[in-house]
């Protein structure tokens, strides 16, 4: 083969050769190439998809709040709305509690039955005592309120002057009434609004409307005896 055929053959395969090399140059970096915007193309979804799900998350957290400070005050104003439909009750005093007491019961004993002065009413309980144990009808008059009120198991009578009480004296003041007014303790005296008790309810004695100083006897109960 003559040499200058050879030679020139010998250029064109190189020619190939080096053509095929820049081919394989030329596709490797195009593929290198969209590899990068391939991974750039999953960065940016990435990113875009973890800044859109924190703003999701952001939103649906927000919007969780706002519900529960709603339903919280929602539940406040409707404990307040109920404090409002509930009438209070205002707190009581130490005067409604309180029972009204005398304010010195050792010294005055007989206040709950309006008496303000206990010794005048204990020295006329004494010379009352004494006129009946004497049995000195026309003093133990001075000591009756009247008309007088007088109880039997059958009736009631009502003895309306002195004179009509010292006429049925025996009959009123019996023995078992004189006994129960003698022998009264005025420290076991039985107090209350309506007035001061001897024995189990024999008389009762009381303090005058007009005069709070003078008191006498203005009910006798004679059933009581009885039983």
């Amino acid at each position: 083969m003559p040499k200058n055929h050879e030679f020139g053959n010998q250029k064109l395969s190189r020619k190939l050769s080096l053509t095929a090399v820049l081919l394989t140059l030329t596709f490797v970096a195009l593929a290198g190439c969209g590899q990068d915007k391939n991974a750039e193309a999953n960065n940016t979804g990435s990113s875009t998809s973890v800044i859109e799900n924190g703003a999701d998350a952001n939103r649906s957290g927000s919007a969780q709040n706002d519900k529960a400070a709603k339903e919280s005050g929602n539940a406040e104003n409707s404990s307040n709305d109920a404090q409002k439909s509930t009438p209070s009750v205002p707190a009581a005093s130490s005067d409604a509690v309180s029972s009204p007491t005398p304010s010195n019961p050792s010294q005055n004993p007989f206040e709950v039955a309006g008496i303000q002065d206990p010794k005048a009413f204990l020295n006329t309980f004494k010379a009352l005592q004494k006129a009946v144990a004497d049995n000195d009808k026309e003093k133990v008059a001075n000591y009756i309120f009247y008309p007088l009120r007088v109880n039997d198991s059958e009736k009631s009578l009502t003895i309306p002057n002195k004179k009509d009480f010292i006429a049925k004296y025996d009959q009123i003041f019996t023995d078992a009434i004189r006994e129960a007014l003698v022998n009264q303790k005025t420290d076991d005296l039985f107090v209350n609004y309506q007035g001061v008790m001897v024995g189990s309810g024999e008389l009762w004695l009381r303090r005058d409307t007009d005069n709070p100083k003078l008191f006498g006897v203005f009910s006798i109960n004679l059933e009581t005896v009885a039983n």
